[in-house]
Parts: C-alpha cells; sequence; structure tokens
C-alpha cells in the first residue's frame, strides 16, 4: 500500500514540472499586438487610379482693368475720383507735384506781388524828380539816392526770379493723370495727400469693358510655373486660367510702395458660362498629378525603423510587405514597389 502511494506521488511530482517547465518555455517569447485588443481592422484591394496633391486659394472676380500711373517721382496733390465713378474721356484722375511745387507757386506769387509794388514804387520816385525839377532845385543826389534804390530793388527780384528758374528746372511741377476714354473707376489707391509716390505706383484703374478676371493670395510666376494646372471654380463653373505676371518694375514699385500683391489670371475660355464681377472664385493649384498609379488608402501603411510596410492577406495569412511610396494626396498614397494590382491589404479603422 506504502509503495503504490509512493508510486503515484512521483508520478504527479513529474507531471507537475513538466507543466511548469513547458509554461517557462512559452513565456519567454513575445507576442507582437499589430493593433489595439478593441481596433477595428478593414480590408481594401490596391487598385489603380489618378492621385494628385492641390491647393485651394479663395478669390474674387474683378472687372478687365488697366492701372494708371505717373511717370514721375513725386507728391499726391490728390485723387479726384473714387471707385464706381463714371468718368470721360480727357477727365483729371489725379495730380502729382514735385517736392518744391508749393514753394514754386509761393515764390511765383511773391515774385507778381513784388512786381506790383516795384512798379508803384517807381512811379512815385519819378513824379518827386518830377516835382523837383519844377521847383527848379538841385535835383542831382536825389537822382542818385533814386537810382541806388530802384538797382536794389530790381537786384532783389532778380535773385528770386532766378531762384524760381532754378526750382522749375529740377521740380516736376504739377503733372495729371487723365482719362484716355469713357469708363468707370475701379480702384483707387490708398495713398493720401502730400504722400510720396514713386513713378509706376498704380494710382488708379479704369474698367476697360474686356472679359473680367480672376485675382488670389500672390504667387510669384516662378512658383506657378511648376505647377500640374490650375483652374478656379465660379458658381459652380470650372474656368481654365492663364497667369498674368507683373513685369520686374512693377512688382518693385509694389513692394517699395508697401502695397501687397495679388496674382491676377486671365480666364482663358468663359464661352457662355455665367460669372459677375464680385463673384466669390475658388482658385484651385494642381501641384503634383500622377495617372494611373496602384495606390492605397494612407491609413493601410505603417511605419517603424525599417521603413513603411502593409500587411497583405494571402491565403488567409498576414503577411508584411515593405512598401516604396510616392505620391499622396492624405487620403491615398501611390505605391511604387512592393504591391501587385488586386492584392488585398489590412486598414487601419
Amino acid at each position: 500500500m506504502y509503495k503504490k502511494i509512493l508510486i503515484l506521488f512521483l508520478l504527479c511530482t513529474c507531471m507537475l514540472f513538466t507543466a511548469c517547465s513547458s509554461g517557462d518555455e512559452n513565456g519567454d517569447e513575445e507576442i507582437e499586438l499589430l493593433e489595439p485588443v478593441n481596433a477595428k481592422l478593414e480590408t481594401t484591394y490596391v487598385t489603380k487610379m489618378d492621385i494628385s496633391q492641390v491647393e485651394l486659394h479663395e478669390g474674387a472676380v474683378l472687372p478687365a482693368l488697366e492701372e494708371f500711373s505717373f511717370d514721375e517721382n513725386g507728391y499726391l496733390y490728390g485723387i479726384f475720383v473714387n471707385p464706381g465713378d463714371k468718368v470721360y474721356k480727357g477727365d483729371v484722375l489725379a495730380g502729382l507735384m514735385g517736392k518744391d511745387y508749393q514753394a514754386i507757386l509761393d515764390l511765383e506769387d511773391e515774385i507778381e506781388d513784388m512786381e506790383k509794388a516795384q512798379k508803384e514804387t517807381f512811379e512815385g520816385y519819378d513824379k518827386e524828380l518830377e516835382i523837383a525839377h519844377l521847383n527848379g532845385g538841385d535835383t542831382s543826389e536825389k537822382e542818385l539816392d533814386i537810382k541806388q534804390k530802384k538797382e536794389l530793388a530790381e537786384f532783389e527780384l532778380k535773385q528770386k526770379k532766378d531762384r524760381l528758374a532754378e526750382m522749375k528746372e529740377n521740380d516736376i511741377g504739377y503733372i495729371c493723370i487723365t482719362a484716355p476714354y469713357d469708363s468707370v473707376v475701379a480702384a483707387v489707391s490708398s495713398a493720401r495727400e502730400n504722400s510720396y509716390v514713386s513713378k509706376g505706383t498704380a494710382i488708379v484703374a479704369l474698367e476697360t469693358g474686356g472679359e473680367p478676371i480672376i485675382t488670389c493670395d500672390y504667387m510669384t510666376e516662378n512658383t506657378v510655373s511648376k505647377f500640374y494646372s490650375f483652374y478656379a471654380l465660379v458658381r459652380g463653373q470650372r474656368l481654365e486660367l492663364e497667369y498674368i505676371p507683373y513685369t520686374k518694375n512693377e512688382l518693385k514699385v509694389i513692394i517699395n510702395n508697401g502695397v501687397s500683391p495679388v496674382s491676377k489670371f486671365a480666364i482663358k475660355d468663359l464661352g457662355d458660362k455665367e460669372i459677375y464681377v464680385g463673384d466669390y472664385a475658388s482658385v484651385i493649384v494642381v501641384k503634383n498629378f500622377r495617372a494611373d498609379v496602384l495606390a492605397v488608402p494612407q491609413n493601410a501603411v505603417y511605419s517603424d525603423v525599417n521603413g513603411d510596410f502593409v500587411y497583405e492577406i494571402k491565403d488567409g495569412e498576414r503577411i508584411r510587405r515593405s512598401v516604396v511610396l510616392g505620391l499622396s494626396d492624405n487620403a491615398n498614397v501611390e505605391v511604387v514597389e512592393g504591391l501587385e494590382e488586386g492584392a488585398r491589404v489590412y486598414v487601419k479603422s
């Protein structure tokens, strides 16, 4: 009886050690959890599609217009029209004066007053001499005194006239912008009276009556040249655009005067599309484009120190596939290498 109990005890002990040994070996293995336990995993297929990267710029529809500026640097005398005003050919739109313009006007008035005063004074001198001659007295001393006074007055007047001529030679005086045709004022500069204005600075813009243009925030000509394409959406209608660049001098003048430039686009073919001045426009810039490329959803892609990869489902197994990615539109991403069309992959929900 004792022997049977001992044998049973030894058998139980062996079974216990065997179980413990087996549990330790399995405990050394680290199980990779690809997603949280409660994550929902879905699948999709590698398919071909077009992928593009786009930017949206807020814009507006403006009338076709022509900008007018002064051909000289100077100080703004005034802008005599407002947006919306009807103007006619020959109307003065704005005036510009040189830095000494007001001083020139004041000096001209001063010279005119001096000439009038001299004429009256000299006439008085002549009467004094005439009376002295009639009285029969010696007038030689009085004649000399009057002569000296006249010479001094004439010298002072000549100095002022010489000064006036010098100022006029070096000053633009007063120049103005006139309307070359009947039109409506589209915009005017915000420059104030007596503020300095560089030549070439747009002061007044008139509507030309042509097709409207599209404007949005500024993009350089070099930047635009690198875009795949660009167009505008106005009232749900797609409008193909052509970029209107500034000349280097125009851009320099705009920046030097603290004005923010805008991008201007001509509409290539308006056709029978209906748009109106003042309409909101969305300018769509297609920066990059790939046609008919293999792609997967962006959230099918994983990344680690070894690079990008996806999990392909094949024959009921989940297989890690390293991939080389290309263009992404934030929803889908191009697969350059690593997968074939039709492959089934995991998508993280």
